[in-house]
């Protein structure tokens, strides 16, 4: 401040006429508004030049230039239209054109290989179920054989089975269902079944030549029968009623292999069961109870099964009529009988108790035959893999072909395809 005041004090009087006054001072910056405002005038002009463009191009457009693009609309979409019906036309018609089925995939599965097993080593590495599963197989396996050469009826064959399993003693669980009737037919009580052991003998022959293992007679004589019984409930249901078309319906309880299955595994002794342990010659009621009572039966075992006890139905009736409970007893099963020919009832109360008297009155008791048993018969062993199979340990009946059929169902149906293609190849090189 001070070197500006001695500056303005000592000045010339030139140098100070030379400073501008204020309207000198607002001359540049006039100039700068004027040029924008000029610049903003320009900008202006052109817009509205730009806008007046706009509007003469939307004007040409509502005319010639919309009718071209409109007309170019449609011919797309109709060229659209048509091209999408010949696409439905060729797809529906393709449909009703009958076209080779596709070819089929090729089945690679390794062959199935198959290695036997020890009966020590494979009864071992099996489970009692699956023991018992092989031996149901056996048994379903055999019933059209045995079947196929039952000749006499039901009665012969239930009173061998009852010479046989009625050696039986509940107590210490000895005697009983073991094959030994064989070495005992010239007894007193067991006149007249030398019959139906020649007929069992028929049966056992024709059972051996088509398995791999034997069958006792203890097993064949406690289920022949069965299916004895129901050929005869099968054909006096037919006689009374005219068809067989419900039967199976009616009687399903007789069916060995549904509900409580028939068992098999009873083993044969080599030697005959004591004497005099069956009543039947010259015994009364109270003689037949107490057989029964030994064996673990009771009354209405006994009541049920007495008209095949004799040769003469109306003997075994007579005899048990002198007991006061066998005789209530044998009013209810003679009125069973009566509508027996067209209801299931008898049938079933007879096949019940004879299955319980067969499967219960063994040498040692029901336990003695599988699932209980380590190595039952009528069973087979082997390893098994490939083929579709885990590999695995299996127990199986013994019966032709068991290995190869014994497997999962899936696997099974993959091996017989594979077969079937690989027999079709070869038929078709032959040519």
């Amino acid at each position: 401040m001070l070197r500006a005041y001695s500056f303005a004090k000592t000045a010339p009087a030139s140098a100070r006429a030379k400073t501008s006054s204020p309207r000198d001072a607002r001359a540049p910056r006039d100039g700068r508004l004027r040029a924008r405002s000029i610049a903003r005038a320009r900008s202006n002009d052109a817009r509205a030049s730009v806008e007046r463009s706009n509007e003469e191009t939307k004007e040409d457009m509502t005319g010639v230039n919309r009718r071209a693009v409109l007309g170019a609309v449609a011919a797309f979409a109709g060229a659209g239209a048509g091209a999408a019906r010949a696409d439905v036309g060729n797809y529906l018609a393709n449909l009703l054109v009958e076209k080779p089925p596709p070819p089929k995939r090729e089945i690679l599965l390794p062959d199935l290989i198959i290695e036997p097993y020890s009966r020590e080593d494979g009864c071992r590495a099996t489970s009692g179920a699956s023991k018992s599963k092989a031996q149901i197989e056996f048994a379903q396996y055999i019933a059209p054989i045995i079947e196929d050469n039952i000749d006499l009826t039901f009665g012969e064959y239930f009173r061998l089975a009852l010479a046989d399993f009625g050696t039986f003693s509940v107590v210490g669980k000895k005697n009983g269902m073991n094959g030994s009737v064989r070495f005992e037919l010239d007894r007193p009580e067991n006149a007249g079944l030398k019959k139906a052991f020649a007929s069992i003998e028929k049966i056992k022959k024709a059972v051996d030549a088509k398995t791999e293992q034997p069958i006792s007679y203890a097993d064949l004589i406690a289920l022949v029968p069965h299916f004895a019984a129901r050929i005869q409930f099968r054909k006096e249901y037919v006689e009374e009623v005219g068809s067989d078309k419900d039967y199976e319906f009616l009687f399903i309880g007789t069916n060995p292999f549904l509900g409580a299955k028939v068992r098999v595994g009873r083993l044969d002794s080599n030697e005959a069961d004591p004497e005099g342990l069956i009543p039947l010659n010259g015994g009364n009621a109270e003689e037949l109870l107490a057989w029964f009572r030994r064996m673990g039966l009771g009354p209405n075992e006994l009541s049920a099964l007495a008209p095949y006890l004799y040769e003469d139905p109306q003997k075994g009736v007579d005899i048990l009529r002198q007991d006061g409970t066998c005789s209530r007893l044998l009013d209810v099963y003679e009125t069973q009988r009566i509508l027996g020919k067209r209801a299931p009832g008898p049938a079933v109360t007879i096949i019940k108790n004879l299955k319980q008297a067969t499967d219960n009155c063994i040498p040692g008791g029901p336990l003695s035959i599988a699932p209980a048993v380590l190595d039952p018969p009528y069973v087979s062993y082997a390893f098994i893999r490939g083929g579709g199979e885990l590999p695995r340990v299996g127990a199986y009946p013994a019966v032709p072909g068991s290995f190869e059929k014994g497997g999962s169902l899936l696997a099974i149906q993959l091996r017989q395809a594979q077969a079937e293609a690989r027999a079709a190849k070869e038929a078709a090189e032959q040519q």
